[in-house]
């Protein structure tokens, strides 16, 4: 339409071959007409020239109003013709949770989101994508209806995670591909993402090949589509936050006291004095106290309870609430048992005392107490059909101690039980067959994950073989650091079978020989833990049983391996948490409420261990799962790295994070109480003036035209 501008040389051409040719012809009377002339020549020319602006202006601004061209507010410019596929970037990192005025960040994107769709012209289309971690289309096809995108946008929710800026760049180039394959007509795109530049959501690493990705990715979206970033962060701004909160102890009864801990950091520039902390139980509060945090700093505070009650309970650590209070909080789901329960499977049964492979370790896991009808662990011990005859579920730890071989079926439901949550130690001794070992239990398949953590190797010759500690870095041993009279390091071992570890492992070596080899090695199990020993449990390998050092490393090795099953009730936001247990048999359901009061109805998986999980964890604080009579409680925490609300300034998102990268930056948004009355996505239809002024000029044209005529003659 545009090209249709070439008229308005029409009247210069007009004009030129109007002019008349004239031949000269000399007589008296013409020097008095040709004195006229030079005297009127220079208004007549003028007048000339006035005209023929006014006509070919006339004709510029008619064909300009018929391309219909309009302004974009925030920046693009384009052609009415072409319509504006607007896909809307609400950032979903829990900083923008930051409340500086009544209404908070993620607020004020919603409501700035809410006018780009209202401030659009009818035949826009709009996505709506939530920049979290992974990012999430709400809109995934380009809708016509703003109504109902208006809708999605009031009813968005922040989650409480973390924000993926290449994931979400990515996700927004396959919606611009969907979008032009679904779209016949021409269409125009333009991205709008509303965000606070967090740094831990906006600063990206260019320079590895995931960052190259990165940055070529966006580039070649800059090329597609007009890219906006809106900015609503504040400089400055101060945050504290509970970045931990925990058991010391590795497993809690009713027998003994817990202490709870918790950590506490100052991510802002100002000093916090006299902040309160505190406790509380079930919703009751049991403690409080009052810290002092650096500027920068951090501060642990300890307090101890004891459970009166067996159950599931819930525990909360409040912080004194500031302008981000999502992170003031922090909880932790609690299992108190009367009692530990260990299931010992005894592979050398023996008539006489003391002479079981299990023997010894009954003794040590659950030694004299005062408290005689409340003892911290109870032990059952059994042959090994038990691990296919028993619920193992009920159990919270299960010693394995010189059995001799495994099937199958006894491999798959120990690999089943740590991958929920279930510890497994397992002691070595004469009557193990290594293949056995090697063959089930240290390898998996397709359906099972390997239950040891090392292969079995030969049998050390017979000597006098010493532990190394290793520094005493792993928690097992811990313990033993400045405590010489335990006696570990002078703890002497006959024999022992050689552990090798695979290439690429979490495993650790806890404990060693001094000849190097391992003696402990302890690895991950699904949500599990598992450790094996390379010696005996008995005396038949070695003397610890019987010398001050055996009773420690066991409740070590205890503490150690029933972690997981508190594991699988603390979760961050994303994780999903369950249970597999054959108590669920007879069940079809149960029942998940979410912080929010929301209730869920989940599925339960029947089998030989009846199982469910719930995956919808975006929301951190407490859930309860019921089934029939009985409730659960979990919590869900969050990752406090979004606590620290450094962001990225005009000059690093320019120069580093989108170096090369054409983008334009708002940042009169920051300051929320302002722009209340500025367009932010309005196209002003310039159309409708060009006509306006066509017709003035039109008029002011035969005005001067009659005018200038009545003049000259």
């Amino acid at each position: 339409m545009l090209g249709w501008l070439a008229v308005a040389a029409a009247p210069l051409l007009i004009h030129l071959l109007s002019r008349r040719k004239y031949r000269e012809v000399t007589f008296a009377a013409m020097s008095f007409i040709v004195a006229a002339l030079k005297k009127n020549s220079r208004r007549i020319q003028l007048e000339q020239w006035i005209l023929l602006a006014l006509r070919t202006l006339l004709v510029i601004l008619v064909v300009t109003a018929l391309a219909e061209p309009f302004l974009e507010s925030a920046g693009l410019q384009s052609t009415s013709g072409e319509h504006i596929h607007k896909v809307i970037v609400i950032d979903g990192s829990f900083s923008m949770a930051f409340k500086p005025t009544d209404k908070s960040r993620f607020d004020r994107a919603k409501e700035l989101a809410d006018r780009i769709v209202d401030e659009s012209l009818q035949g826009d289309s709009f996505t709506l994508v939530l920049m979290t971690t992974p990012p999430r289309a709400i809109v995934a096809t380009p809708s016509f209806e703003a109504r109902s995108v208006r809708s999605e946008i009031e009813n968005l929710r922040l989650p409480h995670a973390g924000g993926d800026l290449p994931g979400t760049v990515a996700l927004v180039e396959r919606l611009i591909d969907t979008a032009e394959r679904e779209n016949t007509r021409p269409t125009h795109h333009q991205v709008f993402f509303l965000t606070d530049l967090g740094r831990t959501s906006w600063s990206v690493d260019t320079a590895g090949p995931s960052g190259q990705e990165f940055l070529a990715r966006s580039k070649k979206l800059a090329e597609r589509a007009a890219l906006q970033v809106i900015d609503l962060g504040q400089d400055d701004a101060e945050n504290t936050a509970v970045t931990r909160f925990t058991l010391v102890d590795p497993y809690v009864t009713t027998a003994r006291d817990v202490t709870f801990e918790a950590e506490l950091r100052n991510f802002g520039r100002q000093r916090r004095d006299q902040l309160l902390v505190e406790l509380f139980v079930d919703g009751r509060r049991v403690a409080e106290e009052h810290v002092d945090l650096e500027a920068g700093g951090q501060a642990t505070v300890s307090f101890p309870f004891r459970f009166d009650t067996p159950g599931s309970h819930l525990a909360e650590l409040r912080l004194a609430s500031d302008l981000l209070d999502v992170d003031n909080h922090r909880w932790h789901a609690v299992e108190a048992r009367e009692s530990l329960r260990v299931l010992a499977i005894n592979g050398k049964p023996s008539g006489g005392e003391l002479r079981g492979a299990t023997d010894y370790l009954t003794v040590a896991l659950q030694p004299r107490s005062d408290q005689v009808d409340r003892p911290l662990v109870r032990v059952d011990v059994a042959a090994e059909s038990a691990l296919v005859e028993h619920d193992l579920t009920t159990y919270d730890s299960i010693f394995l101690c010189n059995v001799a071989q495994f099937t199958q079926q006894e491999a798959s439901v120990l690999s089943a039980y740590q991958r929920h949550g279930g510890g497994v130690v397992c002691f070595l001794g004469d009557q193990v067959n290594a293949d056995s070992y090697n063959r089930w239990l240290a390898t998996g398949d397709e359906n099972r994950a390997p239950v040891l953590p090392a292969m079995l190797g030969d049998l050390a010759p017979s000597g006098q073989y010493l532990f190394d500690p290793l520094e005493y870095r792993h928690p097992i041993v811990a313990p033993f650091r400045d405590q010489e009279q335990a006696g570990l390091l002078t703890t002497p071992t006959q024999r022992y079978i050689k552990l090798k570890l695979p290439e690429e492992t979490e495993a650790k070596i806890a404990l060693a020989f001094t000849g190097g080899d391992p003696a402990i090695v302890e690895s991950p199990a699904g949500r599990g833990r598992t450790v094996l020993v390379a010696t005996s449990a008995d005396l038949s390998w070695t003397t610890m049983p019987v010398l001050p050092s055996y009773l420690p490393i066991v409740q070590e090795l205890l503490a150690w391996s029933v972690q997981g099953h508190t594991g699988e009730r603390n979760v961050l936001v994303g994780a999903s948490f369950g249970r597999q247990s054959r108590e669920l048999a007879g069940q079809s359901a149960v029942s998940v409420k979410s912080p929010l009061g929301e209730s869920t109805s989940i599925r339960i998986t029947p089998g030989v261990e009846p199982s469910w999980i719930f995956n919808d964890t975006a929301t951190s604080g407490p859930y309860a799962a019921t089934v029939g009579n009985e409730a659960e409680s979990y919590a869900v925490n969050i990752d406090t790295v979004e606590s620290d609300l450094a962001r990225v300034d005009a000059a690093e998102l320019r120069d580093q994070v989108w170096s090369g990268v054409r983008h334009s930056l708002r940042t009169d948004w920051q300051n929320l109480s302002e722009g209340e009355d500025e367009s932010i996505a309005r196209r002003n239809a310039l159309h409708q003036w060009l006509l306006v002024v066509a017709l003035v000029v039109m008029l002011t044209e035969t005005t001067l035209a009659s005018w200038f005529g009545r003049r000259s003659r």
